[in-house]
């Protein structure tokens, strides 16, 4: 649960501070905006068309296998994102940290820790782990944020996010299960790929689960790349007891709450679910 929390904290905070690049990518390469808006939306989608296959090599390889290699593409691709002169080569490192968040997020995380966790503590333990993306989101966007003010240098700060990130492939080693795991209440008959891709697709709940997650990826997605830019458009700062706060680490700072009272509804709901049948909650 740790590693998973930690890996996630990671690679979710580091994904969310891609919003603070928007101006000085867009600047430093004469693009416009759009070039880095549709290498991070090519990325978002990758994420969900690679996760069933993930999860697939996950089943089959071990949760710890297919998240240490996400891990690396994700690395990979932050690297490249970091060296990049030109449009082509930000597409082609968003596409690597697409396909690795895929794998070292939070699909087989959570299934990892399902598994491994006692039934009387499971919705405490998915809890936690949910809450670690939104907790990186509020310590590393920040972060991130007052980097760039500082630096004043995206490629640096960018290849900074991208060191630490390799922090993950390592905390993988922790995601190991026992290779007789006793079997988890309500799992079924094991499938084939094209039997457990085919029999969501008839279920009513999927498609109103699959509808809610489209809708609350989407806006958290556009505020968190567009809003630190609108910010800094509109020239909005503050003081903070006197200590001033330029535009731009304020754009972090916005992005940066929306994580912090995330990890608050994470505990809260994770808590009811023990008590309160999900439908409800």
């Amino acid at each position: 649960m740790i590693c998973g929390a930690a890996i996630l904290t990671i690679g979710s905070g580091a994904r969310q501070s891609f919003g603070i690049f928007q101006k000085p990518i867009a600047a430093d390469l004469h693009v416009g905006r759009e070039v880095w808006s549709f290498a991070n939306a090519l990325a978002m989608l990758l994420v969900g068309a690679f996760s069933p296959f993930v999860g697939n090599l996950a089943d089959r390889f071990g949760t710890a296998r297919t998240v240490a290699v996400g891990g690396i593409l994700y690395v990979i691709g932050m690297l490249m994102i970091a060296f990049a002169t030109e449009g082509v080569m930000l597409t082609l490192g968003n596409v690597l940290c697409g396909i690795g968040m895929a794998a070292a997020g939070f699909g087989p995380i959570l299934c990892s820790v399902n598994r491994q966790a006692p039934p009387e503590n499971r919705s405490f333990a998915l809890g936690v782990v949910t809450a670690s993306g939104s907790f990186g989101q509020f310590a590393i966007v920040p972060f991130a944020s007052l980097l760039q003010y500082r630096l004043d240098n995206w490629h640096m700060t960018m290849l900074i996010l991208g060191a630490l990130s390799m922090v993950m492939v390592p905390l993988a080693v922790g995601l190991r299960e026992p290779r007789a795991a006793s079997p988890v209440h309500g799992t079924g008959i094991p499938q084939g790929t094209k039997d457990a891709l085919q029999k969501p697709f008839g279920m009513q709940g999927f498609w109103l689960l699959t509808i809610g997650l489209f809708v609350c990826g989407f806006h958290v997605t556009f505020i968190g790349l567009h809003l630190p830019s609108y910010i800094s458009d509109k020239a909005v700062g503050m003081s903070f007891f006197g200590h001033p706060i330029s535009a731009l680490e304020f754009g972090g700072w916005a992005i940066g709450f929306v994580g912090l009272f995330n990890i608050a509804g994470s505990f809260i709901w994770a808590g009811s679910a023990a008590n309160i049948p999900r439908r409800t909650c």
